[in-house]
């Protein structure tokens, strides 16, 4: 009895020093085992912010005209809207070219007058303009035809005032006889408006600003 108790505790032992070295050999075995590393979210790259675009200023006009008409003189029978009519076409036709600007003096404005904000003026060309009857008196009677007038211009220079150029143009010259042409309510005769565009081309002719194959 003693002989096999001893052969079985041997046994026993046997076993767990195997068990034990099992156990041993499998904590080597995690050990070594390499650790993934957790790789980072990437950052995202903030976009680029656009940088403003800085407008480039429009450049200065080579000329400034201040455009201004008597309107009432001899032709109380003219209604104020052809008045109009004709100092916006020449103001407009004027703005158009890209070395002019133009302003437009809604005041009624006498010769002495436009001769004296000339003279205020340091840069700015007086453009005066006044409708003279086509009479051979020179005056409209009370049975004329208070349409048939021309468009006289005057050019005044800034600060000295001094006459830089004047001038005559007339409707009947853009008068087609074959076809009449309707006349506006708001915006003035058609024919007075196209002598008021005649006299700006004659201006800028005259500064060498006029726009090539550009028609009055």
């Amino acid at each position: 009895m003693p002989k096999r108790f001893s052969t079985s505790s041997a046994l026993n032992a046997s076993l767990c020093a195997t068990l034990l070295f099992l156990c041993a050999l499998a904590v080597v075995a995690q050990s070594g085992r390499r650790v993934q590393k957790s790789v980072p979210a990437p950052i995202p790259t903030p976009e680029a912010t656009p940088t403003p675009t800085i407008a480039s200023e429009k450049p200065k006009p080579a000329f400034t005209f201040i455009v201004g008409l008597d309107k009432y003189d001899d032709f109380s029978r003219i209604s104020l809207n052809a008045y109009d009519g004709v100092l916006r076409s020449c103001g407009d036709r004027l703005d158009n070219s890209p070395s002019v600007k133009a302003e437009i003096s809604t005041h009624d404005l006498s010769r002495a007058e436009a001769v004296r904000k000339a003279k205020e003026e340091k840069e700015a060309y007086m453009v005066w303009l006044q409708l003279r009857p086509n009479t051979f008196t020179g005056q409209t009677g009370i049975y004329d035809d208070p349409y048939n007038v021309y468009v006289q211009y005057s050019v005044f220079a800034p600060i000295t005032a001094k006459l830089v150029t004047s001038g005559n143009t007339y409707p009947d010259a853009y008068r087609n006889r074959r076809v009449r042409v309707p006349t506006s309510p708001t915006n003035g005769d058609y024919y007075l408006n196209q002598a008021a565009r005649g006299a700006a081309e004659r201006i800028l002719d005259h500064f060498h600003l006029r726009l090539p194959n550009t028609l009055p």
